[in-house]
C-alpha cells in the first residue's frame, strides 16, 4: 500500500477514527443501528482510501481518508436498508455530498504549490458552499423520486427547494452527455457513484472526478442565468412581493433550512475544504 503498512497495520493504527466517525453518523438517525456494522463499512472506505492515498502530494491521510470513510458508512446504510423516511432522505444527501466534499479534498492534496492567501481561501469556502447547494438540491429531487419525501418542512420552504430543484434540473440537461448521464444516473436514479461511472465507461475514481467537475458546472450555468435580466414574468412576480428563492445566493439558506433546521454539510459532515499544505 502507499502509505507503507499492511491492511491490519493501517486498520489498528486508523481504527478509533474510523469508529468515531461511525458513531457521529449512527447519532444522526433514529433507527436502531448497530455500530459494529457502520464500523465494518467505515474500515472499507479506510482501506479504499490507503489503496489510493499518495504521500508524495504532502497530504495529510487523515484528510484524505475522511470522506472516503463517511461515504462508505452511507453507502453501508443505503445497502443495509433500515432507514425510513426523513432518515433515508439525509442518508441520501449525506453519501452524496460525502463524495463531493471528498473530491474537493483530493484537489486540496494537490495544490501545494498555490500561493495561500486570505482571499483563496474566501473562494474556496464560498465554492465548496455553492457547491453543496447543487449537491442538495439534486439529492432532495432524487430522494423525493425514491419516495424519501419530508412533508416536515414548512410550506414556503417546500416552495422555495422546488424551483431550485426545477432550475438545477433544468441545468443538467445542458450539461455534455457523460456529466449529465452520470448525475442523472446518481442523483435520480439512485445509482451508486461507482455504477453511474460505469454505465458511461468510467472507473470510480474518474467518475468521482467527473461528478466534481459537473456540480462546477451546475454552479456556472446557475451564475450565468442570474446575470440574465428577469423576464416580464420574473418582474411580476418580484414587484408583487413574490420570492425569487430559486436563486443561487439563496440556495446556501434553502439547505440550511431544511432537514431539520441542519445546514446540508453539517448533514454529511461539516465542510472541511481547507489548504491540506503550502
Amino acid at each position: 500500500m502507499p502509505l507503507g503498512e499492511d491492511r491490519k497495520a493501517i486498520l489498528t493504527k486508523y481504527g478509533p477514527y474510523v469508529r468515531s466517525l461511525a458513531a457521529t453518523v449512527r447519532k444522526q438517525f433514529n433507527a436502531q443501528l448497530e455500530l459494529d456494522e457502520l464500523l465494518a463499512y467505515g474500515q472499507i472506505g479506510l482501506l479504499e482510501a490507503a489503496e489510493r492515498f499518495d504521500p508524495k502530494v504532502g497530504a495529510n491521510f487523515l484528510t484524505f481518508a475522511h470522506y472516503r470513510i463517511k461515504g462508505a458508512i452511507f453507502d453501508g446504510l443505503r445497502k443495509m436498508g433500515v432507514l425510513r423516511g426523513s432518515d433515508a432522505r439525509n442518508a441520501f444527501v449525506g453519501e452524496r455530498a460525502a463524495a463531493y466534499l471528498g473530491n474537493l479534498s483530493d484537489r486540496e492534496s494537490g495544490s501545494s504549490n498555490r500561493g495561500s492567501s486570505f482571499d483563496d481561501d474566501v473562494s474556496d469556502i464560498s465554492d465548496a458552499v455553492q457547491g453543496l447547494a447543487m449537491v442538495f438540491a439534486s439529492s432532495l429531487e432524487g430522494a423525493d423520486s425514491s419516495g424519501y419525501m419530508d412533508e416536515s418542512l414548512p410550506a414556503d420552504v417546500r416552495l422555495e427547494m422546488e424551483q431550485l430543484k426545477t432550475r438545477v434540473r433544468a441545468a443538467i440537461e445542458k450539461l455534455p452527455e457523460k456529466e449529465r448521464k452520470l448525475l442523472q444516473g446518481y442523483y435520480f436514479q439512485g445509482k451508486t457513484l461507482e455504477d453511474a461511472g460505469a454505465e458511461i465507461g468510467q472507473s470510480k475514481s474518474w467518475a468521482s472526478r467527473l461528478h466534481a467537475r459537473a456540480i462546477d458546472r451546475l454552479k456556472e450555468l446557475l451564475n450565468e442565468e442570474e446575470e440574465l435580466p428577469p423576464t416580464s414574468t420574473d418582474a411580476r412576480r418580484l414587484s408583487h412581493g413574490g420570492s425569487d428563492g430559486g436563486r443561487l445566493r439563496g440556495a446556501g439558506g434553502s439547505a440550511k433550512a431544511a432537514g431539520s433546521e441542519r445546514p446540508a454539510d453539517e448533514q454529511a459532515g461539516r465542510v472541511e475544504v481547507r489548504r491540506s499544505s503550502r
